[in-house]
């Protein structure tokens, strides 16, 4: 049997047993409580970010067909400008181009001012080639190419006594040269209009391009006559097949080539000059001695 002084102790045992366990399960409960807490508070912080996101998300989305609408505008303005590049690009070429043709122009003028004929005959005028493709399509031989020429020319160009409709457009001193305008041949297959020379001078341009050699076709320039009288300055156009020259006389619409032989005889020309864009003749008048001058590139 245990005495008083061994129960005091046991009970006061017993009681800091139970205070340590009341501690214990107090401290568990209030750990549990602000875990809980703590919980609640973070899971609303996290929803709110959530949201918050999602807000963000919806706000991004609602942008994206304005961003569209303006990348297609963008597109569409980059189009407009490389459209706009390109039509200055091709009006620049444009202009190039015609800069380089006055500019040939400019440079064929100067060469007529200084009196070369042989300048007349433009082989390689895009215009005049054009036409004599048109003309001798169904043409196969040169003989043929030849007839086909001179039929375009003596049917298509009216003969008129001074052929330029439009104003002079050439160099004073080479008005003052010539005794009457003479056309370039794209001019006289443009106005469909000429005189003696430019007829002559087409004539001879086209059959050049056609493949006559320079040898067999010449413009000739001279003083006509009939039945002894003079019968005023012309310009017709010869050429050759075989060992035969034949005259092309443009100026009669009814009349097809005839042979050298017979047109001589027949107007007893006063041969002034020939040229072909090779070749130049000139003769002088007898006052100045009677020489002859070629001139020769």
């Amino acid at each position: 049997m245990l005495d008083s002084g061994e129960g005091d102790c046991m009970n006061k045992y017993l009681v800091v047993g139970l205070a340590i366990l009341i501690g214990i399960s107090l401290g568990s409960s209030y750990y549990t409580y602000d875990m809980k807490e703590r919980e609640l508070e973070k899971g609303y912080t996290v929803s709110e970010g959530i949201a918050a996101i999602n807000d963000q998300i919806a706000a991004v989305e609602s942008l994206i067909p304005q961003i569209k609408e303006d990348i297609s505008e963008t597109e569409t303005f980059i189009q407009e400008e490389q459209e706009k590049q390109e039509e200055i690009q091709s009006q620049i070429e444009a202009l190039n181009q015609e800069k380089e043709e006055l500019q040939q122009q400019i440079d064929l003028y100067e060469e007529i001012d200084e009196r070369d004929p042989r300048v007349l005959i433009t082989v390689d005028d895009p215009v005049v080639r054009a036409k004599v493709e048109e003309v001798t399509r169904l043409s196969r031989t040169t003989e043929e190419k030849q007839q086909a020429i001179f039929e375009y020319v003596r049917k298509e160009i009216e003969y008129v006594t001074e052929g330029n409709p439009k104003e002079y457009k050439y160099p004073k001193s080479f008005l003052k040269f010539k005794f009457d305008f003479w056309q370039l041949p794209r001019e006289t297959i443009e106005w469909r209009k000429g005189d003696c020379e430019d007829q002559a001078i087409l004539l001879c341009t086209m059959m050049r391009i056609a493949g006559v050699p320079a040898s067999d076709v010449q413009v000739v320039l001279g003083l006509l006559h009939v039945n002894g009288t003079p019968a005023g300055g012309h310009a017709w156009c010869e050429f050759k097949i075989g060992d035969e020259w034949y005259v092309l006389e443009s100026t009669c619409p009814t009349c097809n080539y005839f042979e050298k032989s017979y047109y001589y005889t027949l107007l007893s020309p006063k041969i002034w000059g020939w040229f072909n864009d090779e070749e130049y003749y000139e003769e002088e008048s007898k006052e100045a001695g009677g020489s002859v001058t070629f001139i020769l590139e």
